[in-house]
């Protein structure tokens, strides 16, 4: 003798059509949030790779409110002969004692014979001390994306990471617990 199983049938809830508010408005979210990173990545990894620039990030104050803590700064190479006194250039600062090196993004004031560069920051009371040798200076200011330095700076970070996963999976549950659509209602 063989024994059917029983088929337990669900009830089907109609759908009105109309997408669940909470969902439009994450869509809405997840659309601008794309739409933000695409522009950003453009911005500050495709162009100046095209155009052979470099892009860097503003760690100090010293351009302030010209280019903000946390900018990306796209330099382009450009030849020395060219650069003149109000332009923004990004050079190699040498320590005279110890040798130490660091990048530094800062106003042309003077252009002196050799050519060598008297330069400040525009939130500086006075120009630094050493002019920049020709052969230091690694390009010209093209343009700058406020605050996306400091954003790929966070989330490079160990808990920049962990923070970013916990968004996306926050998400993820978001979109798995919101119903697809309203029900539909009763008339």
């Amino acid at each position: 003798m063989s024994v059917e199983q029983e088929t337990v049938r669900l009830p089907v809830i109609p759908a009105s059509g109309k997408p669940h508010p909470v969902r439009r408005l994450g869509a809405w979210i997840a659309g601008a949030a794309l739409l933000a990173v695409v522009a950003a990545a453009l911005a500050v990894a495709v162009i100046p790779a095209i155009a052979g620039a470099t892009p860097l990030t503003v760690l100090s104050g010293s351009m302030e409110p010209t280019l903000p803590v946390g900018s990306t700064v796209v330099v382009r190479p450009q030849p020395v002969a060219t650069v003149r006194a109000g332009d923004i250039i990004t050079f190699t600062d040498r320590e005279p004692g110890t040798g130490a090196t660091r990048t530094v993004t800062h106003r042309v004031v003077e252009v002196l014979p050799g050519p060598t560069f008297r330069t400040q920051g525009d939130a500086n009371n006075g120009p630094d001390v050493r002019s920049v040798a020709a052969a230091d200076v690694h390009g010209v200011y093209w343009y700058d994306v406020p605050v996306v330095g400091l954003l790929k700076d966070r989330l490079i970070s160990p808990f920049g990471a962990l923070l970013a996963l916990g968004v996306v999976l926050l998400g993820v549950a978001m979109h798995l617990l919101v119903p697809q659509s309203r029900p539909a209602r009763k008339q």
